[in-house]
């Protein structure tokens, strides 16, 4: 008991360094996209917490199993490397007591993704697209830096204020150049400020007290037109209909349909928790096959079999999808072969002597 409490322990404390390591280096590169986006004017910054707690949830399906095999891989490296490892053989835990030790960690890991992909993923997809919409509706002039030209609508309209008021909502001394065929408009005003229709999301840039210019250019009947506000739309919005992807459907539903899709995708969401289950397995049987000079060696074949599992998974699920490959033996045979491939290779270390060439009797002089 006390050694397999301190091999969980450091199971769980390379566990912990690696998936801290992922989650800032994850983190940080989507804020950095978020901040992006939102200096363009694509999202409101007021949502990118949101929005990142949301995508950080979806991401700990796959940061969780890839930090747990490879944390457990560095922790039966470092017991091997200090000779903790031949120890605890001497005193007669080995294989088991290593297997065991990561089945409890992996089996409270699994049970914790499979709550991610089956529950909490679906409606966390769902409503990181609903509130993508929303926020995407609801962002105004942060794309609009003073002095700059800002193109929205493909090219078709081109923004540009000279400041930006100190509410920053409005634009002073702004203008719009609008595209319609052969027709050019050109609005100017000293107040502007964008608005959005709640409605159906589309975007507008008022102007206040302005003049317009319309016509064709090189054309001398331009039509000038002085207004106290005018409304143009410079971007429109449809929202984004979820009701036929079973991606965002929610896990009971997919039993009521015998769809090769629905199958599919209900099995790829079980798939990612049978495989942090199973991986941390293989992985101490990689780490106590593993030289200490060679450690290595082993870590590239392990990270390569981690990424061939997953994507054969995704091929699976493609064929199954595809109506290809039957959904009795979807993604199942891919799980089947991993756990043929561990108990080959516990076989294979635990009869080391089955494995040594027979030497042949010295014939009699």
């Amino acid at each position: 008991m006390i050694l397999r409490r301190y091999v969980v322990n450091e199971f769980l404390r390379s566990f912990a360094m690696i998936i801290g390591a992922l989650v800032i280096i994850y983190f940080s590169t989507r804020f950095a996209t978020y901040l992006g986006q939102a200096a363009e004017g694509k999202i409101a910054p007021a949502h990118i917490s949101k929005m990142l707690l949301l995508r950080m949830l979806v991401s700990l399906k796959d940061l969780i199993p890839m930090s747990l095999y490879l944390g457990v891989f560095a922790a039966v490296i470092r017991l091997q490397r200090d000779l903790e490892m031949t120890a605890m053989r001497a005193a007669g835990a080995g294989h088991r007591l290593m297997l065991v030790s990561a089945a409890y960690v992996s089996l409270v890991a699994a049970l914790l993704v499979a709550t991610i992909t089956l529950y909490a993923e679906p409606r966390a997809e769902e409503v990181f697209q609903e509130l993508k919409d929303q926020t995407q509706s609801e962002a105004t002039i942060a794309g609009v830096k003073a002095g700059r030209f800002k193109e929205m609508s493909g090219g078709k309209r081109i923004f540009y204020a000279e400041t930006v008021g100190t509410d920053e909502k409005t634009l002073k001394n702004a203008f719009v150049q609008a595209r319609d065929g052969t027709e050019v408009g050109l609005m100017h005003s000293n107040d502007a400020f964008i608005e959005t229709d709640k409605k159906n999301g589309d975007r507008f840039a008022v102007f206040l007290n302005g003049i317009s210019y319309a016509g064709a250019p090189g054309a001398l009947d331009y039509v000038v037109t002085h207004f106290s506000k005018y409304a143009l739309r410079i971007e429109e919005r449809l929202p984004t209909d979820l009701s036929n992807q079973v991606n965002y459907m929610p896990t009971p539903a997919l039993f009521m349909f015998d769809a090769p899709g629905f199958k599919a995708e209900l099995q790829w969401r079980i798939a990612t928790p049978v495989a942090t289950f199973l991986l941390p397995l293989l992985a101490v049987l990689f780490g106590m096959t593993t030289p200490g000079s060679s450690w290595y060696l082993n870590l590239i074949t392990a990270v390569a079999g981690y990424f061939v599992y997953n994507n054969t998974l995704g091929v699976a699920k493609a064929l199954v999808r595809k109506g290809a490959l039957p959904p009795a033996i979807g993604l199942w045979i891919v799980h089947v072969i991993l756990v043929l491939l561990i108990a080959g290779f516990l076989w294979y270390q635990r009869h080391p002597r089955q494995r040594r060439p027979k030497l042949k009797h010295a014939l009699p002089a």
